[in-house]
This record gives structure tokens, C-alpha cells and sequence, in this order.
């Protein structure tokens, strides 16, 4: 058994289980609940002693995820919260009111729990996401959170994380994505993220596409849930971009928070793009379906929780002579909002985009969102990364100008030489992860990488 005494011994420990994030292909024959359920049972069954909202989608489920739990800290609950991917340390999956635990504390609840893990993968395989959920779980138990945000790590019905029986679920926008896993149609994609919706518990559902609200209508009528579909209850008025870092709207709404009308208030947010709005309507209907007495939230812990909000990588604007805008977007609909948003913020401004893309993306797609506009072109350090060549290759079939880097950093410069008043990184959190490394935002990085 290996041995883990500092942060580099667990990091190395748990990037040593199958890790289909980085390098492993994803295995049909692995895709059931059964081995994290054998590994939770070992641990004590952590899951099942959590009050938890369990938030899915394709796009806009780690910044909702985020909107939830800053209102709920500021209303004083102690709030665990699990997202992935991760953008510069392995910590940042596992926040304790909105905070990565410490290397010391991930350091030693992994090795307390390592024993259990060994004899169960003595007799199963495991995955690194298993086991860091299995963590997750466990050290919200032990600092005993009054909530967990449970962000699903890819799809719904087969994800690690859909053991959980939430008193909340949330799906926001669900567009093409994973097409490989799960389904080509937006229908197929949509009915396995339904699959997080459990027996009597609302969901709550982004404004949708009516081929997706199809079948999350079928799942929460299968297992008598009520629905909440956020563009019924409320809608945004008299948006107003404050600043490239601010934007805000007044809430038209039959929503209410612990007896309070929700209507007419004003909700500012450090968060930009009309989606970003559209994602806080769903987390303010999340919260409006909440237990009042086990939330407490009240609507002047809604606005401040909102005003407090830090999601880094989604519209993330870096100012300086040139602005860099750092932002995940990783398939063509978000590419689409992402090009939306910066001509919104920075109306005039020319700007240069650089730009990297997994090998399980559709880096084609999302390259025609991008054509007319100057583009450089380059590759994560992330394993998964497609090469610089490849995209150049795409980029030439659509018969588009670019420039090519070989590293991040020169694509940054490359891309400041350019006449550029603005410089756009996207197309993969690992680049924007790179980025915010090169450019000094890092507040931590790991010794160990998978």
C-alpha cells in the first residue's frame, strides 16, 4: 500500500486509480454505480447522511453551483461543495464555504480513508473521480456541512456522484456535449442528465429547448417530482452592464424567500454574459424551493451572496493594457455565448482569441464560431490536449487566417502583438488553467499532476 505522509504522497495516490479526465479512455463496461456504491458502504455511507442539492447541465451547473453556495454561507450555513474539473490545484473540487480544504486536511482524510479504499479496490476497479467522491462525501460528513452542493461531473444517470438522494435537483442549460457518452441528440443528452431527478424531490429546470424538457418532464412525472421550470417564475428586467466586471438586473418575479417577495429587487453580479443572468435565475429558484427553515436564507442574504460570487475561468477578466477575458467554453453553443458576451462587454474592441481544445471536443465547431476574427492557435499542457497541428489543420479547411504558439505564455504575447485592444483565452478549462499560471492567478498549484 502506498504510502502517504505528505500532499505529493496523496496526489500521487489518488491520480494512481484509472482517471478518465486525463488519460484513460472512458470504458462502456465501467459505466454503473455499483463499485463507488461498494466504496461508499466501506467508508460508512457517508452520502446518505448529507442534506444535499445534486445541480447537472452542459453548460452553466459549476457557476450555479457557485451562486448556491454563496448564498447559503452568507446566510451562515457551513456549506461543503463539490465540483470538477479542477483549474490550477486538485483542492479546488472540495470547498468548505467556497474555500479548497487545505493540503493538510485533503492529506489526511485521504489517508484515513485509504484502507477502506484499499480492500475494495483489492476486488474492484476504481476511478480517481470514485475515490475523490467517496472524499468528498466523507469530509462533508466529518465537518459537519449543513449542505452539500453536488456538482455531477459528466452526464446524470451513470455519474459517480448520482447516489445521493438531494432534497434538491437542478439541471440548467443542456446543449450537444459528450455526444460519445451520451448521445448525439440534445433528447438523449437531456434524458440521461434526468436521471439525477429523484423520487419527491423538486428540480429545478434552466430555460430549455423543447426537445430537452421532454424527457426531464418524463423522468419527474415517473417519480412524482414536482418541476420548477425557472422561465414560468421569473425573468430578468432593466439589465445593465455596470463595468467589465459587473453587470445587474431587476427581478420579475412570483418568487419568494422565507415569506419575502422576490420581485423588484435589484441582483447585482460579478459574473458577465446574459447566461451568467440566466444561471442566477435558476440558482434564485433552487433557493426559493428550498426548506426555509433548514436554508434560512433570507432576500438580503440572497443579494449579498450574489455580490460575493467568484467563479474563476468563466468570463474571468484579467485588466491591464491589454484586458485577457479567460473562459472555459467548450463546445460551439458556448462559444457562441463567449463571442455574444465579449462583443456585449467590450463593444468596438478588437479582439484576438487564443485558443486549445480537448480531443473530446469539437474543436471544428467551435472554430466556425470563431471565424472572421484573429486567432491564435495552440495546445494544454493537459494530456488530452489536441496538438497544435490538428486545430491548424481545421482551421485551414475553413479557410480562415491564424497564427500558431508552442506554448501558452507566447500564445498571450503573440496574441497582445496583434493590434488586439482585448485578448479572448477559451476553448478548454485546461488552457484557461494554463493561462491564469502564466499570467500569475494562480493561488495554488499542485506538486503532483495526473
Amino acid at each position: 500500500m502506498q504510502a502517504i505522509q505528505e500532499y505529493a504522497d496523496a496526489l500521487r495516490y489518488i491520480y494512481s486509480f484509472a482517471d478518465y479526465e486525463r488519460q484513460t479512455p472512458r470504458q462502456h463496461a465501467f459505466q454503473h454505480l455499483e463499485n463507488v456504491r461498494a466504496l461508499l458502504h466501506a467508508v460508512g455511507n457517508p452520502h446518505t447522511q448529507l442534506r444535499a442539492i445534486h445541480v447537472t447541465g452542459t453548460k452553466g451547473k459549476g457557476s450555479t453551483t457557485a451562486m448556491l453556495t454563496s448564498v447559503l454561507a452568507t446566510a451562515g450555513n457551513r456549506v461543503g461543495t463539490f465540483t470538477s474539473p479542477h483549474l490550477n490545484t486538485h483542492r479546488e473540487r472540495y470547498r468548505l464555504d467556497g474555500q479548497p480544504v487545505s493540503e493538510t486536511l485533503f492529506t489526511s482524510m485521504l489517508r484515513e480513508l485509504q484502507p477502506a479504499i484499499e480492500r475494495v479496490r483489492s476486488e474492484r476497479p476504481l476511478t480517481t473521480f470514485e475515490v475523490s467522491t467517496a472524499l468528498a462525501f466523507t469530509l462533508f460528513l466529518r465537518e459537519r456541512v449543513d449542505w452539500a452542493v453536488v456538482e455531477v461531473g459528466l452526464g446524470g444517470r451513470l455519474d459517480t456522484t448520482n447516489v445521493i438522494i438531494p432534497a434538491l435537483s437542478v439541471i440548467t442549460s443542456i446543449s450537444l456535449d459528450h455526444t460519445q457518452v451520451l448521445g448525439d441528440t440534445i433528447e438523449l443528452i437531456a434524458a440521461d442528465k434526468a436521471g439525477i431527478i429523484k423520487p419527491g424531490a423538486p428540480v429545478v429546470v434552466s430555460p430549455q429547448r423543447a426537445e430537452a424538457l421532454k424527457p426531464i418532464r418524463e423522468q419527474a412525472q415517473r417519480v412524482g417530482s414536482p418541476v420548477i421550470e425557472v422561465e414560468r417564475v421569473a425573468r430578468p428586467l432593466d439589465r445593465v452592464i455596470v463595468n467589465p466586471l459587473r453587470q445587474e438586473f431587476t427581478l420579475d418575479t412570483s418568487l419568494e424567500l422565507g415569506g419575502e417577495p422576490l420581485h423588484g429587487c435589484r441582483v447585482g453580479l460579478n459574473l458577465q454574459g446574459v447566461h451568467q443572468v440566466e444561471n442566477a435565475l435558476t440558482a434564485i429558484a433552487a433557493l426559493s424551493s428550498l426548506d426555509p427553515a433548514a436554508a434560512g436564507v433570507r432576500t438580503a442574504d440572497l443579494l449579498k451572496g450574489m455580490e460575493r460570487v467568484s467563479w474563476p475561468g468563466r468570463f474571468e477578466v484579467v485588466e491591464g493594457g491589454v484586458p485577457v477575458v479567460l473562459d472555459g467554453a467548450h463546445n460551439p453553443y458556448s462559444m457562441r455565448k463567449l463571442r455574444q458576451a465579449v462583443e456585449e462587454v467590450f463593444p468596438g474592441q478588437r479582439a484576438c482569441y487564443v485558443f486549445a481544445s480537448g480531443r473530446r471536443h469539437d474543436a471544428g465547431e467551435m472554430l466556425r464560431e470563431l471565424k472572421g476574427l484573429p486567432v491564435v492557435l495552440c495546445s494544454s499542457t493537459h494530456p488530452q490536449s489536441r496538438s497544435t497541428a490538428e486545430l491548424a489543420a481545421l482551421a485551414e479547411a475553413e479557410g480562415f487566417q491564424y497564427q500558431t504558439a508552442t506554448s501558452v505564455p507566447e500564445a498571450i504575447a503573440i496574441a497582445r502583438q496583434e493590434r488586439a485592444q482585448l485578448v479572448v483565452v477559451c476553448g478548454t478549462l485546461f488552457l484557461v488553467a494554463d493561462a491564469r499560471e502564466a499570467l500569475g492567478l494562480a493561488e495554488a498549484t499542485d506538486p503532483v499532476r495526473s
